[in-house]
């Protein structure tokens, strides 16, 4: 009976007219880019085929000198449509939301980076990975693809151009400290620091360092998930591992150092200001600094 009553109302709409509504924009918010280490082949098996794990991409972005790719042109492939829900992100958070796979376009590039795992201590980074250079074809390709994906959905935030490590901080290490946001940000995409406001923080914190509190917060501000402990411990080394490979690829350490304090900060100046003043305020409690 139920059935019968939705046929019967169906039924009975008839003809819809549009009456166009200003008031919606794109469901897309987030652009997360990450490598593939597997070659292109088995990348295109993993990403469109089933398996007891499935995972997927929107597009893919080959590597030229990849023998398992056979064609002559280099080009992009999309796998998923845009407007469809790509299985890529995971367990994933940033700024405030999580499980972003329903909101996000995810950008698969391959690159065969390999990775080593660590029984060091635990102030260690858990792996020694190696990662290739990217080619200058693959990045002329993907800015290009990136270039469309924006004006297809111009809401999308400068911070809201992420890798795949920084979604996920402590599993995953993709697209790398290779990757070229600097250049990608010179052109208009993504989001990158001044050199002046990194200086002037720089000199501040140099003989007024920040406390870990209000690094760890600062972080949350940016978008990672963080919790604020006040403490050095595995999950701000983790955040700070993935901050750095964004951010300051010289020196992923995992630790809160003062260039990277510096760059922490003259992004949430230039991106979040209206979070700044409460980030740079130092109680007595915590001068103990770095």
């Amino acid at each position: 009976m139920a059935g019968l009553l939705s046929v019967s109302a169906c039924s009975t709409l008839g003809k819809t007219s549009s009456l166009p509504s200003v008031n919606y924009n794109s469901r897309v918010s987030i652009i997360v880019i990450h490598h593939t280490s597997a070659n292109f082949e088995e990348s295109v098996n993993i990403l469109t085929k089933g398996s007891s794990n499935p995972v997927s991409s929107h597009y893919l972005v080959p590597e030229p000198s990849d023998i398992s790719y056979k064609q002559k042109k280099l080009e992009v492939f999309e796998l998923v449509p845009e407007s469809e829900r790509a299985w890529h992100a995971g367990r994933s958070y940033w700024a405030g939301k999580s499980g972003l796979n329903d909101q996000s376009i995810g950008i698969e590039v391959v690159n065969q980076t390999y990775c080593k795992t660590s029984t060091a201590s635990e102030n260690k980074p858990p792996r020694l990975c190696f990662y290739p250079d990217f080619a200058e074809s693959q990045m002329d390709i993907l800015i290009t693809l990136l270039n469309g994906i924006l004006e297809r959905h111009p809401n999308i935030k400068p911070t809201n151009i992420v890798g795949h490590s920084d979604i996920a901080p402590g599993r995953k290490i993709d697209p790398g400290p290779r990757f070229p946001w600097e250049r990608l940000y010179k052109l208009g995409i993504g989001a990158w620091f001044d050199d002046a406001t990194v200086v002037k923080y720089w000199e501040n914190f140099t003989s007024n360092p920040m406390p870990i509190t209000n690094i760890q917060e600062a972080l949350g501000v940016y978008g990672y998930k963080i919790e604020p402990t006040g403490v050095v411990d595995e999950q701000t080394r983790n955040v700070l591992r993935s901050f750095q490979m964004h951010f300051r690829p010289l020196d992923v350490s995992g630790q809160p150092s003062l260039e990277s304090t510096a760059i922490l900060f003259a992004l949430i100046e230039k991106y979040h200001p209206n979070r700044l003043d409460k980030l740079l305020e130092v109680g007595d409690e915590d001068q103990s600094g770095q």
